[in-house]
């Protein structure tokens, strides 16, 4: 009888050991838990700041800016053609006006944009680098001194993350910008050229004969 309870005794004691032993590692689980989470989100934050500006970067600078000038320059002087109020155009011609003005507002502060947005992606990496690696070494306070515990990793990561994708928004609409206005620059050189020399010999009409030019209608 003796030894069926010392038995019986042993055998509780055992699992009262495993039970203690599971109780540590699930404690352990869900501790480091929110941390490994946290720095997987932060990875990959990381990386996606990381592709949207090296999509920046990829754009061809030579080409954008020219274009954005190209814009600037031909929008200029086409409405200085139509100035006076004498040279009158078509619905189509006004149409290639439009265009022309759309390719200098897509392009327009393209390069003051690509710098500061430059900038912001390396101050935010730089973030997201000590942040993360805050948490890897598992840091018991910051740099200001305030303590690094689950609330203050949870607060931090929302900041990054917030700041994280109105950067890489940011990045997009600029590509999306550029690119859209290269291919609209593009598409309007010809049509803008061959308005100018229409819109010149109006204005030479005008200037000889003194009255408002004739023009076709649209079709």
């Amino acid at each position: 009888m003796n030894e069926a309870v010392t038995t019986q005794s042993s055998f509780f004691s055992v699992l009262g050991s495993i039970a203690c032993v599971l109780g540590v590692v699930l404690l352990g689980c869900q501790s480091t838990h929110p941390r490994q989470a946290a720095l997987d989100q932060l990875h990959e934050l990381h990386e996606s700041v990381s592709v949207a500006c090296e999509q920046l970067r990829a754009l061809p600078a030579d080409t954008v800016l020219a274009s954005a000038r190209w814009a600037s320059v031909n929008l200029q002087e086409l409405e200085l053609l139509m100035s006076d109020g004498h040279i009158q155009i078509t619905k189509t011609e006004g149409a290639i006006v439009s265009e022309v003005s759309r390719a200098r507002r897509l392009l327009k502060d393209h390069e003051s944009r690509r710098n500061r947005l430059t900038q912001n992606t390396e101050r935010t990496q730089l973030q997201l680098k000590l942040l993360t690696e805050a948490i890897a070494q598992n840091a018991t306070v910051d740099g200001s001194g305030t303590p690094i515990d689950s609330s203050y990793i949870e607060q931090q990561v929302a900041i990054e993350t917030r700041i994280a994708r109105e950067l890489i928004e940011a990045l997009e609409e600029t590509i999306d910008l550029a690119q859209r206005g290269i291919l609209v620059a593009q598409g309007a050189r010809a049509d803008n050229d061959s308005l100018q020399i229409v819109l010149r010999e109006r204005l030479a009409h005008y200037i000889l004969e003194g009255d408002n030019t004739s023009i076709p209608e649209d079709s």
